[in-house]
């Protein structure tokens, strides 16, 4: 936005308000500056939208070119106050909040899921500013008062919406004013209207919200490292998704459930006799019914009704119910969320607008080109309808690949999802960091060290009992998959049953932030996934293709698995993570190629170097029936004669490698 497009806003006001607004802007961006520690990005004013309510943003243009947008209404009205809590709150939120950097894109899409962070990460924002812009502490009653008003509103827009107010709005509003009641020194006692169900998953998941919007930076380490920054994004993200958003999500299946019921009762074929008794139950048209209200008896009687529904009819309102719940929690997330920061599905459709983009320039350069270079040879002109059926075909060509794996991993859910939950809870420990204490400021205070200095006669000034949190590390696992994709995978449909065993994993290590690296082999390799990258639909296409490698390999193709297993223990050991495992499969005896002989990559040699100089954890794995060779070779080893079997036994195994390391 230059300046000629922003002149029309500063148009609708008169003289007199231009140079209010002009003046508070100027106040304003210095200290959005010093908070947001971007001196670079301009502050313009300009109008609340249809898309941009607040009238507050941060925003990208296509070119690179970024801006932080006032609201110029605002500038006008609100008290200066006010305005500078909203600048503070915001450019902290530039500051320290990264959920594109941090939340995969799928884990945010879940209904519920943002509107959670949201009410976890704003104390988190405001805990940071409190201490780097200390006048904001007293400042702190305006954001309360703010999301009292985001509060009701969210109410009346769910009575429109929804019929009812739902209960993970409540849970989610509610850790807000428990964050608000410790800032002033109050205990953090729950409101009294809180219904049970909403009040038992507060409860029981306080202490982990307290422990996430705690873990932000000082302002020297954000000062310092982005990377730190973005590690205590992340372990403050971990802990919502690992120990308060499966006790949230339950609300959020309760309220789809309960919408469920609405769009079932609002039906014309609801039968005579359920619609009689729910219009004498509620004492009004059922239509408008709060479905919480009625009694168990009858919501059990609309239940098996619905379940004895055609399956497609039954589905078109369970997606229906799903949807209206995930409309409005995006819809009052996004009133909470940050507006200078992006969300990962925004991150998503920029770099999507971005390669679009990218690509027509690229092709318009290519044109180009070719009109300079051929411009005597006659030219072909393909109408519009063929232009249109290769775009088709490219784009059946580039999903195919991608629809293998979603099929693959639609089977599999069951199985991803049970794996996930066994192995949570062990991660979910390792997230929790230690206090530390010793130093002469900090977070909070250890009473103990304190008593023992006062024994001592230390001075509050000389006192270092001041605690701050152990800053957050890398988990301590690294996962390595290499899969052999010779010809031989063909046969008994090896490849079908490992492709599924491989999807399973990949999915549960990316849902737990594992980092792995997933790469087939020949006498080449394939990289599907590397350490440190986010699982992405790009990633899901790449593995969809290993069964073209395998159905058509490559001229002169061979069973290197000295070269191949010697390369991945090398990819692994730059690893800095203090478990590492590197895990083999394959159904056939090393072959090796003129490209990497035996001579030089004996599989016996390579297995016994890696044991006798890495801190890797070796195991072999052998699909299908003729593989015990594995044995001879691989000191920890596993041969899967039946390969439907190949999931559940990959599962078991990566169940005994988090478990038990000591024992491999």
């Amino acid at each position: 936005m230059n300046s000629e497009e922003r002149q029309p806003v500063l148009n609708q006001f008169s003289q007199a308000d231009q140079v209010i607004i002009r003046q508070r802007q100027q106040v304003l961006s210095s200290l959005a500056h010093f908070i947001g520690k971007d001196f670079r990005i301009p502050v313009v004013v300009g109008l609340p939208s249809e898309d941009n309510p607040s009238g507050w943003r941060w925003q990208q243009n296509k070119d690179g070119t970024q801006f932080i947008q006032m609201n110029a209404h605002d500038l006008l009205e609100k008290p200066i106050d006010y305005l500078r809590f909203v600048t503070s709150h915001e450019g902290g939120h530039r500051r320290i909040s990264r959920p594109a950097e941090v939340i995969p894109e799928e884990v945010w899409k879940q209904p519920g899921f943002s509107l959670l962070w949201n009410a976890i990460e704003d104390p988190r924002d405001n805990n940071f500013v409190g201490e780097v812009y200390p006048r904001f502490k007293q400042q702190m009653r305006l954001a309360y008062k703010m999301h009292e008003e985001t509060e009701q509103r969210a109410k009346e827009e769910a009575l429109i919406d929804l019929g009812q107010v739902p209960r993970f709005k409540q849970a989610g509003f509610e850790f807000i004013k428990l964050w608000f009641r410790e800032s002033q020194g109050q205990d953090a006692q729950l409101s009294e209207d809180l219904p049970d169900d909403v009040r038992e998953v507060v409860q029981n998941t306080l202490a982990s919200a307290r422990d996430a919007w705690l873990r932000y930076p000082s302002r020297k380490e954000a000062d310092e490292s982005e990377n730190l920054i973005q590690a205590y994004a992340k372990v403050s993200y971990e802990i919502i998704r690992d120990e308060i958003w499966p006790e949230f999500q339950k609300l959020v299946d309760s309220d789809v459930e309960d919408q469920l019921i609405r769009q079932a009762v609002g039906q014309d074929g609801l039968p005579a006799d359920l619609k009689s008794a729910l219009d004498e139950e509620m004492g009004q048209p059922s239509g408008s019914m709060d479905s919480r209200s009625v009694s168990p008896e009858l919501t059990q009687k609309i239940k098996d009704y619905i379940e004895s529904l055609p399956e497609e009819q039954k589905k078109a309102l369970k997606d229906k119910a799903r949807k209206i719940i995930e409309d409005f929690a995006n819809k009052i997330a996004g009133e909470l969320q940050g507006k200078l920061i992006e969300n990962p599905v925004q991150k998503k459709q920029r770099e999507d607008e971005e390669d679009s983009v990218g690509q027509n320039e690229k092709t318009v350069s290519v044109g180009t080109q070719a009109e300079l270079t051929d411009a005597t040879k006659p030219t072909t002109k393909i109408d519009d309808s063929k232009l249109e059926a290769i775009r088709n075909k490219i784009d059946q060509i580039l999903n195919e690949d991608k629809n293998v794996y979603e099929q693959c991993r639609r089977e599999m859910l069951p199985i991803i999802d049970e794996l996930e939950r066994d192995l949570r809870e062990i991660f979910v420990k390792r997230t929790t960091q230690k206090w530390l204490t010793g130093f002469i400021t900090g977070k909070r205070i250890s009473i103990k060290r304190r008593i023992q200095e006062k024994a001592k006669e230390v001075s509050a000034f000389q006192s270092k009992a001041w605690e701050k949190r152990e800053q957050p590390d890398k988990k301590d696992y690294a996962i390595s998959l290499l899969v052999d994709l010779t010809g031989s995978m063909q046969t008994g449909n090896k490849i079908q049953e490992t492709f599924k065993a491989i999807v399973v994993l990949a999915e549960v290590l990316n849902r737990l932030s594992i980092p792995t690296e997933i790469i087939g082999f020949t006498n080449s390799l394939y990289e599907y996934q590397t350490y440190g990258q986010q699982m992405s639909d790009e990633m899901r296409g790449k593995m969809g293709g290993m069964f073209d490698v395998v159905n058509r390999p490559p001229p002169g193709a061979h069973t290197d698995l000295g070269w191949a297993t010697a390369t991945a223990s090398a990819r692994l050991a730059k690893q800095p993570m203090k478990k590492k495992f590197l895990i083999v499969l394959t159904d056939g005896q090393p072959a090796e190629s003129m490209l990497h002989p035996r001579s030089e990559y004996e599989l016996g040699s390579i297995v016994k170097g890696i044991g006798n100089n890495t801190d890797q954890k070796l195991i072999g794995l052998g699909i299908g029936h003729g593989t015990e060779f594995v044995e001879n070779y691989f000191p920890n080893s596993l041969v899967v004669p039946e390969v439907g079997e190949m999931a559940q036994q990959l599962s078991g195994l990566l169940r005994e490698v988090i478990v038990d390391y000591g024992s491999f």
